[in-house]
């Protein structure tokens, strides 16, 4: 519930900040029709959470869509509140006249479309191939893995959703496919309704389907999450391992927000130098001791490079990699700019993503 407030609260802000913005620059701000749209879009976005998951899907849906999209234009109205804000300042400094409604009307403009851009975007995610050599592997050895984090099944991105995703797994062809937490947004129920997660076990992966949790994993009931996955064949790693044809070793952790130490990332490295030791880690928070423990392979997500642009800016000062590939004292590190969103169906960051991990022996 205190998520629930905290973004309910968020989004009566940024509506208030956007509607006195527009409702001050825009001729057409003081009209009732405005003014009545703003109200219904507002109330939306506050209680939309609240609803049940036993009303019709399609109904919650909608409502989940359109706080999204809300959120997004009011966070990108308040940057241009800020914006219009210094350049009147400015203006009064130089002596010019700022054009405030037309500078408010062509923004207003522009908001509307690069939100719908980033929506467009947001369903249209790219293939990434990072290749690496290693001498743990026999020259010629060959391992497919398709790499994917933040999926955020829920209220907006179901079934069909998790068809497609489907798909183009299978069509890649991997080997095994590895899942750095935040399969599930927050509810458990929303996928429940649209069985969302059994269009998952139709993915083909030979050696295996392997998931550690995320932050996200926590809000609801991780232990019946857990049962879902694994009923559907997935191979769970909350704090243990899994050896891949007497090779691999991959190693998921408990979510940083539940685990700040690397009490469990230690215990289970003792024997990392007998394989190629891979280590799930959903936030990027723990590289340097993976390197220090011997890991060959450091995947992790969560940061959805800001998922909304300029936040960026924020995640790389968070992160020591908040997105793509380093080398880290013998470690190679790979964050994934994730292939779902969280709140907003808007990407205007980095495009969603499936990682391909090429993986042959030297």
């Amino acid at each position: 519930m205190r998520i629930i407030f905290l973004i309910g609260s968020v989004d009566l802000l940024l509506s208030l900040i956007g509607y006195l913005y527009y409702r001050f620059n825009l001729p057409w701000g003081h009209s009732a029709a405005f003014g009545a749209a703003y109200l219904l879009l507002t109330l939306n976005a506050i209680f939309s959470r609240l609803l049940s998951p036993s009303l019709p899907h399609a109904l919650v849906k909608i409502s989940a869509w359109l706080e999204g999209l809300w959120l997004a234009f009011g966070y990108y109205t308040l940057l241009l509140a800020a914006l219009h804000l210094l350049l009147l300042l400015a203006g009064k400094i130089i002596g010019w006249q700022l054009p405030s409604a037309k500078l408010a009307a062509v923004c207003f403009s522009v908001i509307c479309l690069f939100v719908a851009w980033g929506s467009y975007r947001a369903f249209h995610p790219v293939v990434r191939t990072e290749r690496i050599a290693t001498d743990k592997l026999a020259s010629g050895e060959h391992y497919k893995m398709l790499f994917l984090t933040d999926l955020h099944l829920g209220r907006i991105l179901g079934r069909s959703y998790a068809e497609r995703l489907t798909e183009r797994i299978n069509e890649l062809q991997p080997d095994a496919v590895l899942i750095a937490g935040d399969l599930v947004d927050e509810k458990i129920a929303y996928v429940q309704e649209e069985d969302s997660l059994a269009a998952l076990s139709g993915v083909r992966a030979p050696k295996g389907v392997y998931v550690s949790f995320g932050n996200h994993e926590y809000i609801d009931d991780p232990e019946l999450w857990q049962r879902m996955l694994e009923q559907q064949g997935f191979t769970v790693l909350r704090d243990a391992d899994a050896i891949v044809d007497g090779k691999i070793k991959i190693t998921g952790l408990t979510d940083f927000s539940r685990s700040r130490t690397a009490d469990s990332l230690n215990s289970l490295a003792a024997n990392n130098n007998a394989y190629y030791s891979i280590l799930l880690d959903h936030q990027p928070r723990k590289m340097a001791e993976a390197a220090a423990a011997g890991y060959d392979l450091y995947l992790s997500g969560h940061t959805h490079t800001g998922q909304l642009f300029p936040n960026r800016l924020i995640t790389k000062k968070m992160y020591q990699l908040d997105y793509g590939r380093c080398e880290h004292n013998g470690l190679t590190a790979i964050t994934s700019a994730g292939y779902g969103f969280w709140g907003p169906p808007v990407r205007t960051e980095a495009a969603p993503e499936i990682v391909v991990i090429e993986l042959t022996g030297k």
